[in-house]
């Protein structure tokens, strides 16, 4: 008896080994298998995000502030990529052309000389349209538009040593045969100017002092006024700022301020709302864009932070080197006075500016002075684009 109950317990133990060693095995196999499950779905989720990005719904920020005041330095927007074409994931291969920019759209862009980077501008001029631009000061009599009732200039005696002068665009548009279109006459986009409080307004948060009110500046009478404008183009309503007597338009053809040019089959004509401080089709290096550079149209502006970021280059550049801890000075901005330009302003924004910002330098200027003097511009996000 006693050898039959050795034997039996002796059989029982090899199972009992068994059975405890290959729990283990199944374990880190099921482990294993859902580790590598779980990494090629993200993988996927990964790409079919930025896919979406791509081809559908992009998100893109505004550094610069040529399209002032429609966009502002700061402006966070959401961009319809499928609204003219349907492109390759990835790439910018069109797949196929869903329809094409109308006068007076906001589009993206891939600019002829910066292949790396995408522009935003606003479509004045379309394929087959012959198009001239004459700069002319808003007080010729040759000016037609509707006058401010509280303009900040008088033609007859100005406060300002510099006089605005607009960027006069005019055009005849495509006809079945070049013949008809040059025997049109010129049309205009309708005109009105803004009265000088609305001016202020609308500009004085778009972080770019050269559009600042000379008001805000130290020597009123040697600075820029920068004129506000309603223009009905095409369909689109829309503002745009002039504050200079910019260059004439350059190397598209000789006759921009007389008989105009005319835009080739498949090109179309762009410019900034800030007509002083955009690179746009008026000159050489962006020029006329084809149409297989446009990548899509912009909806609507989802956030917007004032950084302050050009308000502080220029506070720098202009102010300083004469700081002043009893009477500090700068431009008279009530969200962003003097005595805050002068303590949250830094040699970092300068070194920003000239591109020369290292990655600790950013973290430090981002931590310690732009966060500190940003604001957000509540009212603007929501803001749907024309």
């Amino acid at each position: 008896m006693t050898e039959k109950r050795s034997r039996s317990s002796g059989s029982q133990k090899p199972e009992e080994r068994t059975e405890h060693d290959s729990a283990p095995i199944v374990e880190d196999e099921e482990s294993s298998g859902s580790t590598v499950g779980s990494l090629i779905s993200l993988a996927i989720l990964f790409f079919l995000v930025f896919a979406f990005k791509h081809s559908v719904l992009d998100a893109n920020n505004i550094p610069s502030g040529s399209m002032i005041p429609t966009l502002k330095v700061g402006d966070y927007l959401f961009v319809n990529r499928m609204r003219y074409s349907l492109r390759i994931p990835f790439t910018n291969v069109e797949v196929m052309r869903i329809d094409n920019p109308q006068r007076g759209e906001i589009i993206t862009f891939i600019p002829p000389h910066e292949e790396d980077k995408q522009y935003v501008k606003r479509v004045i001029g379309v394929p087959g349209d012959r198009i001239r631009i004459r700069n002319i000061s808003v007080c010729s009599s040759e000016l037609k538009l509707r006058r401010a009732l509280q303009a900040d200039y008088d033609c007859n005696l100005s406060a300002f040593t510099k006089i605005p002068v607009i960027a006069v665009v005019e055009y005849k548009p495509a006809a079945e045969t070049s013949e008809a279109r040059d025997a049109a006459p010129w049309q205009t986009f309708a005109l009105s100017e803004m009265d000088g409080v609305k001016a202020r307004q609308e500009l004085t948060d778009s972080d770019d002092s050269e559009v600042f009110h000379p008001d805000l500046k130290e020597n009123p009478s040697l600075a820029e006024l920068p004129v506000l404008f309603r223009a009905q183009t095409g369909k689109n309503e829309h503002f745009f700022v002039e504050w200079s007597d910019l260059p004439r338009p350059d190397g598209l053809c000789d006759t921009w301020e007389t008989t105009g040019c005319v835009i080739p089959e498949d090109h179309y004509f762009v410019m900034g709302d800030n007509r002083d401080d955009s690179k746009d089709s008026r000159f050489a290096p962006v020029s006329f864009i084809g149409r297989e550079r446009i990548l899509g149209k912009p909806l609507v502006i989802y956030f917007s932070i004032d950084w302050r970021d050009q308000v502080c280059f220029a506070y720098m550049r202009s102010f300083g080197s004469f700081q002043d801890p009893v009477a500090p000075r700068g431009f008279v901005l009530e969200d962003f006075p003097p005595e805050e330009q002068q303590k949250y302003c830094t040699e970092l924004d300068s070194n920003a500016a000239m591109g020369k910002e290292t990655i600790s330098g950013y973290v430090v200027r981002t931590l310690f002075y732009r966060i500190p003097r940003m604001s957000v511009r509540w009212k603007r996000i929501g803001t749907f684009l024309e």
